[in-house]
């Protein structure tokens, strides 16, 4: 079996970030609170040229019209499509509850290409 080169690792990455477009935030259950693309100034795409970790940020405030207070986030899930689909990546992170609007959470969602084992 052959392995891919570096530059094909380099264009998979690419194509993710550009194809792979919108972050959503989920409960506990994994049930959707919310569902942003990077065109939404609260979510940032982020990787150095040749680095093989990908990192799509989004910041959400309890201030935010989109967000009900109170809500619990606990995992985040990376989707090509903006409605329904299958997550092509999901995350899980310490539940925190925006309770006012004076709570902000940060996550940042984190994808490597190649996965280091």
């Amino acid at each position: 079996m052959a392995e891919i080169t570096s530059a094909a690792y380099q264009d998979l990455r690419d194509y993710i970030q550009s194809q792979w477009k919108y972050i959503e935030l989920q409960d506990e259950s994994g049930v959707a609170i919310i569902r942003l693309s990077p065109s939404d100034n609260r979510v940032t795409w982020s990787h150095a040229v040749n680095d093989q970790t990908l990192k799509l940020q989004v910041v959400v405030k309890g201030s935010d019209a989109d967000i009900n207070t109170p809500t619990t986030f606990a995992k985040s899930a990376i989707f090509k499509v903006v409605t329904g689909g299958s997550a092509y990546s999901v995350e899980t992170f310490t539940p925190f509850t925006i309770e006012s609007d004076q709570d902000e959470l940060t996550v940042i969602h984190s994808i490597q290409v190649p996965q280091v084992v």
